[in-house]
């Protein structure tokens, strides 16, 4: 076992929806759609020396517009910026695509990216994936112009 996570507001809580992401290190990179704040949270786990992990959250999602539930995993880019999808919040209640950029002393700035509407998609679901120029693709399970999901393409 890598990490139990705790019933509390500090930790997250049902991981497991979306892909771990691996990065050059060893470091693990998830989702929980509970915990936290308000509806899920991004952790990392990293390999420590004695053979034990340790969580450190990157962002607690913290409802309304900026998104919550990830569903989904992450995806990271060359420069160490993380990417993920949120099945409920935004301007209307169909979630968001999101970017979590590193910053100084290990901290993360967490940026909206994109809003679904609906006519666009709604509620987005598996982890998205990065192709070699930067662009985002995925897929949502509801809206589009028939109500039955659309797949999408997001250029950063």
């Amino acid at each position: 076992m890598l990490h139990r996570f705790a019933n509390s507001r500090k930790d997250g809580q049902w991981p497991g929806n979306g892909a771990l992401f691996m990065d050059g290190s060893g470091a693990l990179y998830g989702t929980t759609i509970n915990g936290g704040c308000c509806g899920g949270v991004v952790y990392k786990l990293t390999p420590k020396a004695n053979g034990r992990w340790k969580e450190t959250i990157l962002y607690d999602f913290q409802g309304g517009a900026s998104g919550y539930l990830p569903y989904a995993g992450v995806v990271m880019d060359k420069s160490g910026n993380l990417y993920g999808t949120t099945d409920g919040g935004g301007a209307s209640g169909c979630g968001v695509i999101y970017k979590l950029a590193p910053q100084p002393k290990g901290k993360w700035k967490y940026t909206v990216l994109y809003t679904f509407y609906g006519w666009d998609g709604c509620a987005p679901a598996g982890n998205l994936v990065l192709d070699k120029k930067g662009n985002l693709y995925g897929g949502t399970i509801l809206g589009g112009a028939t109500g039955n999901g659309v797949i999408f393409e997001l250029t950063p």
